[in-house]
């Protein structure tokens, strides 16, 4: 994709603002468009709380609301209803609403049986990633474009693979997997690079660093027979556990080796551009240096976004009576064994990309000696 004029950059920009704005707008004013009642609280009627303790002598408030909501499509259009609604201070299942919140119903035959099923976030969620894809537009510009579409075509590859699979059960979930993974790399590295051997060489190391780190998994985890390895939430699933983790060790040590191999890749290049004449050894000590530079950091941001979406849980086990140690291998023993997955294709990837990288100079006919 070749460099964007200011002019075009600019009209770009404006143009995705004035869409987020409609996108925005229209989302305050559709609630015709749908299908279950919609209401916005007016006002709160009346106020309870009472204090809990439970076994665990873990404390908490209990409240019970009585909101008064207008309806906002259905037939009943413009009814006040008067709702009844129960929530805690932690707000572990439901929250506090306020007047002005916009709530989907669940309407019974009698006024007692209605109730808030949950808060309508159709605006907040539009706002948010506009100015996430304008942000990207204004610091990014071209390359920021790239980016947008390149989010599109992975989450459009991963969804695809995922709806085939709901469509066809015969069909096998890794494999499936595995192709959207192939074919979102392609596109998403030459969205950013663009088309050339360098770009031929860095999908291929970001193939390899991951299906190599996938197969040593395999590897390890049939030879110890899964020992260690907690597979508690998953195993109510109907497919074979072992087949969901690898598939889901996949799809998320993509994006770390990708990361990876890009910035070997483009720092190895950049050095070749700016010393034309440097020696084949001293290029090829540059790529490593950059791969100890970015190791460490690309395996915490793995271990670290692992851990989080696990951390709920593991509070809660503790909160209810359970050691720290069954907790952990309750809750982050997937988390764990993907970060070190992950880590170990992101080692892989550097040397991997420094062979190619040093393949493609030679293939070339380079300067480097």
């Amino acid at each position: 994709m070749k460099q964007l004029s200011k002019k075009t950059n600019t009209i770009i920009i404006v143009v995705s603002i004035l869409v987020a704005i409609c996108a925005i707008v229209f989302t305050r004013l559709n609630s015709s468009f749908y299908h279950i009642p919609l209401g916005e609280v007016t006002k709160i009627e009346s106020h309870h709380q009472e204090k809990s303790v439970d076994e665990q002598h873990n404390q908490d408030v209990k409240y019970k609301d009585v909101l008064q909501v207008k309806l906002l499509n259905t037939k009943q259009q413009g009814d006040t209803l008067h709702v009844e609604h129960r929530y805690n201070a932690s707000k572990t299942e439901e929250q506090a609403y306020q007047p002005g919140d916009k709530v989907l119903l669940h309407k019974g035959k009698n006024q007692k049986d209605t109730y808030v099923i949950e808060k309508k976030r159709d605006t907040v969620l539009v706002t948010v990633i506009s100015a996430f894809f304008i942000a990207l537009l204004i610091v990014g510009q071209r390359i920021g474009l790239q980016s947008i579409l390149s989010l599109v075509i992975n989450a459009l590859a991963i969804l695809s693979a995922i709806s085939l699979y709901h469509a066809y059960p015969q069909l096998n979930l890794f494999l499936l997997m595995s192709l959207a993974v192939v074919i979102a790399t392609i596109l998403t590295l030459w969205l950013v690079i663009g088309w050339s051997m360098r770009t031929i060489v860095t999908i291929v190391s970001t193939l390899l660093g991951t299906f190599i780190c996938i197969f040593i998994a395999w590897s390890v985890i049939g030879l110890t027979h899964g020992h260690g390895i907690k597979y508690e939430t998953i195993s109510f699933l109907t497919i074979q556990p072992r087949t969901v983790f690898l598939t889901s060790v996949m799809v998320g040590t993509l994006g770390a080796v990708m990361d990876v191999a890009i910035t070997i890749s483009s720092g190895m290049y950049e050095v070749l551009q700016r010393s034309p004449h440097i020696s084949m050894q001293r290029w090829v000590l540059a790529g490593r240096n950059i791969g100890r530079d970015i190791m460490g950091t690309m395996t915490n941001i793995l271990l670290f976004s692992y851990l989080a979406g696990s951390l709920p849980m593991l509070l809660l086990y503790l909160k209810n009576g359970n050691t720290l140690t069954y907790s952990i291998s309750m809750n982050w023993s997937l988390e764990i064994s993907r970060a070190i997955t992950g880590g170990i294709g992101i080692v892989l990837t550097i040397p991997l990309t420094i062979f190619l990288m040093r393949l493609w100079l030679s293939l070339r006919g380079g300067a480097a000696r």
